[in-house]
């Protein structure tokens, strides 16, 4: 990583780093299950605070390598691998340099585009030491005072987001983008509670809009039922 000269870059990092806080695992690889971080989450928080700081990125692409295989259906996959320079500018002109590596499969034209996403997602990740609160700071407070404070916590929102994808996600076609289906989540939760938010950021539900969900859910599996019956 390197620097121009001027501080006015290394002021503005701070200042994204003092307010963007702790962004979690958002997201489940369905075929390997784990949870990751979502590209999309890291966009949703940061990118306002890169405009409210005046930060904005170019990207410059120093190398590439493509490979192509073949999936266990007999399909062909690309492999794409990018590494790519990301200059991290101010107002002021100053600039901070940072070289990441991005990798991405596809079976059509994307490889390259979901390895330029990857290579940018931890370039910023990197740059602003972006935690992931793997630990909760509300997880072992009592029931009674995270209720009383009116609050969730990230676990809390997971186990909501996952709900809805088993009862209502699944129905959408299996080709569908996730950011299509985030979008979709956002929609629903913002109809339920009657209010327009950012339904990825837990620090944005109360605890009574995540009880309208439950129960908006639960009389979801009521309603399967009697269409089946």
């Amino acid at each position: 990583m390197s620097h121009s000269e001027g501080a006015g870059i290394r002021q503005a990092i701070i200042a994204v780093m003092r307010e963007v806080g702790a962004i979690g695992k958002d997201a489940m690889n369905e075929q390997q299950k784990y949870p990751y971080r979502s590209a999309e989450q890291v966009y949703n928080r940061v990118q306002p605070l890169f405009a409210k700081h005046g930060i904005f990125s170019v990207p410059k692409v120093i190398d590439q390598k493509r490979e192509m295989g073949t999936t266990r259906n007999g399909g062909t996959i690309i492999y794409s691998m990018l590494t790519v320079e990301y200059s991290f500018y101010a107002e002021d002109g100053s600039c901070i340099t940072a070289t990441v590596v991005g990798e991405g499969m596809d079976g059509g034209d994307k490889a390259s585009s979901k390895a330029l996403t990857a290579a940018h997602k931890y370039a910023i990740c990197q740059l602003l030491n972006l935690p992931y609160a793997a630990e909760d700071p509300e997880k072992h407070t009592p029931e009674f005072f995270r209720k009383m404070a009116g609050k969730i916590t990230q676990p809390d929102m997971i186990a909501i987001k996952r709900k809805w994808h088993e009862k209502i996600g699944r129905k959408l076609p299996q080709d569908t983008p996730r950011e299509k289906l985030a979008e979709c989540f956002r929609e629903w939760v913002c109809s339920v509670v009657g209010r327009d938010f950012d339904a990825i950021d837990f620090r944005q539900w109360t605890a009574e809009e995540l009880e309208l969900c439950e129960k908006e859910l639960e009389e979801h599996d009521g309603d399967d039922s009697e269409m089946q019956g």
